[in-house]
């Protein structure tokens, strides 16, 4: 299965909190979220999973089904 490559200067905590930003406000940021979730890895996304639960005690997977609907959320379960 093909996977993106990994970039140098990866930061799970910098994602989890653009994440995290992006779900403020009425509306979801989705272009944020796809900027972040689009172009990392399977072995980063697990990273940022994990950072996301460290700062702000919230599974991401969760939030994630919360902030979205429809074919858009199920693009997340990764």
């Amino acid at each position: 299965m093909a996977t993106l490559l990994a970039l140098e200067d990866f930061s799970p905590g910098e994602d989890a909190m653009a994440l995290n930003k992006a779900f403020e406000g009425w509306s979801t940021d989705r272009k944020g979220m796809i900027r972040i979730l689009g172009h990392r890895n399977v072995d980063q996304r697990k990273q940022i999973r994990l950072a996301y639960q460290e700062i702000y005690q919230e599974d991401l997977n969760k939030k994630l089904k919360s902030e979205l609907l429809g074919d858009f959320e199920v693009c997340i379960n990764y």
